[in-house]
């Protein structure tokens, strides 16, 4: 199945996918969006009292090592984990047979992975913030 429209590859290039251009700017992303995260939690759960943290990892990080560190702890095991979920398109490009998946798959579903959790995260670092106000 080809598609012309489509560029042929993804992730390079000025392609629907252009941030993608290498692995260190998804990276960057991804971390900006899990930093946003963080920062608002450690915000939040310092100025208000009636909030708590809602992730069960979080909240034991937290309750263990501290604030900060266990929130740094859940931004490393987070950024991490998309990392390899993201890594693992390659390994299904490879293992599959030719046919299975199509030109530039596991470029775009880097791309897709990392900044799609990035969005998530940055929502979620704006949506902490909310309860500020």
């Amino acid at each position: 199945m080809s598609n012309s429209s489509v560029p042929g590859s993804y992730a390079f290039g000025g392609g629907r996918f252009a941030v993608g251009a290498n692995r260190y700017s998804l990276l960057v992303v991804l971390f900006v969006g899990k930093a946003l995260d963080a920062v608002s939690t450690v915000t939040v759960l310092s100025l208000r009292e009636d909030v708590y943290e809602s992730v069960w990892l979080t909240r034991t990080l937290i309750h263990e090592i501290g604030m900060v560190p266990g929130v740094l702890a859940t931004v490393v095991l987070a950024v991490v984990g998309v990392a390899l979920l993201a890594e693992s398109g390659e390994a299904v490009a490879r293992l599959t047979p030719d046919g299975w998946a199509p030109d530039g798959y596991s470029d775009a579903f880097r791309v897709v992975t990392y900044c799609s959790a990035a969005a998530w995260y940055g929502f979620l670092g704006v949506h902490n913030f909310m309860f500020l106000f």
